[in-house]
């Protein structure tokens, strides 16, 4: 019996006992208020369906996969245990990974550094987005991508498919989250230029990988289409407005964009990601090993994204987990003892601070959200419709109302309507929604007013003020309205 085959029954144990560890610190998280993105999604792919907008009546700049599981989950609570399984299965994906490259203590210190990592609180684990379901998809991508090219035998060819229909998967989820590609592409380049003798079957094997890339894209566009959102109407989406809001971010943003620039370079620095980042790389150069040049490359790639999107907010930084998780692995057996267990004690430290913090001061997260759109259930009818202006779409979620607005997050409001056209022209129709919240303030960065004032003074009335944010009921209907609840 090999050493490997001696150390599966331990590695395996380990990997699980690391993942029981997680689930339990995760499902304390489970009862949370929604998170906007949350809701947001969710009432955008429950609606999903031939309409006027990109995804039925509504519009987000987000690939069609993660609204196909948005629709999956349905509710909060589900979506949430499907985040959770996602977390597990990157675990096991970044484990295999390292296994393959290294070994099962490799394995061993990647599964623990990936458990850890998704259950901190900083980086957004509370609430499932978009990094956390594309996690799976990117880590058993490295696996699949480190066995077909590290490993070469008559497999290698359908693994690599393998490996490129996962990344193309992670792309339908986000269009920034590009890592499967990247590690692949980085490993066979840098593999092709240390070993002439295989630079044939390098080309062949990701050429391979790029079939079911192609093939995945191309399936996920047809599923799209059929459901009514066309190729056009996704780049307009995916690619053009990422530029346009960019460019709105750079020009108009508040003072909080910068804050949170600062809070998630703080979180980078005292989670260990940067001592992470700054070890691989520094290996990388020393020994120029093909899979750390590739974990290196995805590095910087998601680093270089999280910086260049401009918005900053801290679930960017979980995409880094599975590259830093697999770096983790790669490298404990390229520096000291000492060092290892002070980098493992500095992780473990700093996650369980932040766990602890995170129980003794409760996040308000949401928790404003909860109050109004409780409220505004209480107060309404079936049948009532509401736009939050600008964003919030958890107040939507929680007051369970349907918006005739298309745009429920605040950027695409600045970027696609900033003189306010498209909504004062929903406030003026026959159609109008029966409730407003002004939860931000009409008059904000990007946005011209005017319009939306008018239409408000016009057609609206101001029935409550609710945690700092003004109501107003559609001077048409006449409701009860319900006490208000505390706010935090």
């Amino acid at each position: 019996m090999t050493p490997r085959q001696q150390a599966a029954p331990s590695l395996r144990t380990f990997v699980l006992g690391a993942i029981a560890v997680m689930v339990a610190l995760r499902l304390a998280f489970l009862g949370v208020p929604a998170g906007r993105d949350e809701a947001g999604f969710l009432i955008v792919g429950n609606a999903w369906g031939h309409g006027a907008s990109l995804y039925g009546d509504y519009w987000v700049d987000r690939p069609p996969l993660l609204v196909e599981l948005m629709d999956l989950a349905g509710t909060v609570t589900v979506l949430r245990l499907l985040g959770l399984l996602a977390c597990v299965l990157m675990v096991l994906g970044v484990s295999r990974a390292a296994y393959v490259v290294r070994g099962a203590a490799a394995a061993r210190w990647a599964a623990g550094a990936a458990a850890l990592m998704a259950a901190a609180p900083w980086f957004g684990v509370a609430r499932t987005n978009g990094e956390m379901l594309a996690s799976p998809f990117v880590a058993w991508g490295f696996a699949l991508a480190a066995q077909a090219l590290l490993r070469p035998g008559p497999r290698s060819r359908v693994l690599a498919l393998g490996a490129g229909a996962l990344a193309g998967c992670a792309l339908l989820i986000k269009q920034t989250i590009a890592d499967g590609l990247v590690f692949a592409v980085v490993l066979g380049v840098a593999i092709a230029w240390q070993e002439r003798s295989r630079r044939r079957e390098v080309l062949v094997v990701l050429g391979a990988g790029g079939l079911g890339l192609l093939a995945v894209l191309a399936l996920g566009l047809v599923g799209a289409a059929a459901r009514g959102t066309t190729p056009h109407e996704l780049f307009d989406a995916i690619v053009t407005f990422r530029a346009q809001a960019g460019e709105v971010i750079r020009r108009s943003a508040s003072g909080a964009t910068t804050q949170r620039l600062w809070v998630l370079l703080a979180t980078w620095l005292g989670s260990g990601l940067a001592f992470i980042s700054a070890l691989t790389a520094w290996q990388a150069l020393r020994h120029r090993e093909p899979v750390v040049l590739a974990t290196v490359g995805v590095v910087a790639f998601v680093s270089g994204a999280a910086i260049l999107g401009g918005s900053y907010w801290g679930h960017y930084l979980f995409q880094l987990i599975p590259a830093a998780a697999l770096a983790t692995g790669l490298l404990f057996d390229r520096i000291g003892r000492r060092a290892r267990l002070g980098l493992a004690a500095f992780i473990v430290v700093m996650t369980a601070g932040n766990l602890a913090w995170n129980v003794i001061e409760a996040s308000e997260e949401g928790r404003q959200a909860e109050v109004v759109g409780t409220w505004l259930s209480q107060s309404g009818h079936t049948g009532d419709t509401a736009v939050i202006a600008y964003g919030q779409p958890n107040v939507l979620g929680n007051a369970e109302m349907s918006s005739p607005y298309p745009y429920l997050w605040s950027l695409p409001v600045r970027t696609l309507d900033p003189d306010l056209t498209t909504l004062s022209r929903v406030l003026d129709g026959p159609a109008r929604p029966t409730w407003v919240v002004d939860w931000s303030g009409i008059r904000t960065w990007g946005i011209e007013p005017a319009r939306v004032t008018v239409a408000l003074g016009r057609h609206y009335r101001h029935v409550a003020e609710m945690c700092g944010r003004s109501v107003w009921l559609d001077r048409r209907v006449e409701r009860t309205l319900a006490d208000p609840g505390a706010c935090p």
